[in-house]
């Protein structure tokens, strides 16, 4: 995980290589599970939660995080059944990227997805609509020009579903013409 989050911040945030940003950034913004989910080669969301719990830990000394987030969160993943949630009660928390750890990862990716598929980044808003240029539609995802004239269910060029969008709160898939997400009650923008 922490190597696709190196990625994702050099090709996206560089800024953030060395300057702290909150987990809930981390967590909806520049890792979400629904765009990283295929790359880390994870099924659930309670998955990725475990993952990035153990991230925040500051395990391996990947991450350079405060105490509190340590000690919580190290307590959680030491429990018999650990709850993966509670990453979301830190969303305010501030972590930064160990510069010797960052260095350690090769500034080119070793492509775990064919070449026809570029790997999403972090998504819009999901209230966000395609972006449009020269007369053409844009996946919002990879930004690739989208065929006129024709319904899109999936992007042609990365695969990313279209129709869907994310709760801003929780990124929970929610689906379109619902006023309140599923999974954590709040309404849909």
């Amino acid at each position: 995980m922490f190597h696709a989050l190196v990625r994702a911040i050099r090709a996206k945030h560089p800024a953030l290589l060395s300057a702290p940003f909150t987990v809930g950034d981390l967590h909806q913004q520049i890792l979400p599970y629904r765009h990283f989910r295929r790359e880390l080669d994870l099924e659930t969301n309670q998955e990725y939660e475990l993952v990035l719990m153990e991230l925040l830990t500051g395990a391996r000394g990947y991450l350079d995080v405060d105490d509190r987030l340590r000690d919580e969160l190290g307590k959680e993943l030491a429990a018999a059944s650990p709850e993966p949630s509670r990453v979301r009660e830190f969303v305010d928390a501030q972590v930064s990227v160990n510069a010797v750890a960052q260095a350690k990862v090769p500034t080119t990716a070793t492509p775990t997805r064919s070449h026809a598929q570029p790997s999403p980044s972090a998504p819009p808003p999901a209230s966000a609509p395609a972006a449009v240029a020269n007369g053409g539609a844009l996946c919002r995802y990879c930004g690739g020009d989208l065929p006129a004239g024709r319904s899109m269910n999936y992007c042609p060029h990365c695969g990313q579903n279209l129709q869907v969008l994310n709760c801003t709160a929780c990124g929970a898939e929610v689906e379109a013409g619902w006023k309140f997400c599923v999974s954590c009650g709040k309404a849909v923008v």
